[in-house]
């Protein structure tokens, strides 16, 4: 099962859906998608990123996704949400988010509701 990329136009949120186990051509292929996804948004947006179904993540696979959060920021992502399964994928986000330095509100969330919520509504905090 690949990436699944969603695009909320009217929140201008990039939503998308790990696969439990993605492969190597499975991340190939997403990173050319996502990239060209960002390119069209062509100003601010913010990110849903649902790990929920992630079982784990090589250090490989948080080195390419650290440096693809650096690429997303620089180019108009304002905030993060990430929907974890448990305190071992939180972990694996936050390890994520570190490396690659980012600068913008960024939060974990247990439910994808909770998480949109705060995407759409960044002054309710």
């Amino acid at each position: 099962m690949p990436f699944q990329i969603t695009v909320h136009e009217a929140d201008r949120i990039i939503d998308v859906v790990y696969p439990p186990r993605p492969s190597a051509e499975d991340v190939t292929d997403y990173l050319k998608r996502i990239r060209e996804t960002i390119a069209r948004m062509n100003g601010p947006w913010s990110a849903l990123v649902d790990q929920g179904q992630l079982r784990v993540m090589s250090p490989e696979m948080v080195a390419t996704m650290a440096s693809l959060n650096a690429f997303a920021q620089l180019h108009g992502m304002k905030r993060s949400a990430r929907v974890v399964s448990d305190a071992a994928s939180g972990l694996q986000a936050w390890r994520m988010t570190k490396k690659a330095m980012l600068t913008i509100p960024m939060r974990t969330f247990e439910t994808r509701d909770a998480a949109l919520a705060w995407l759409r509504n960044p002054d309710d905090e």
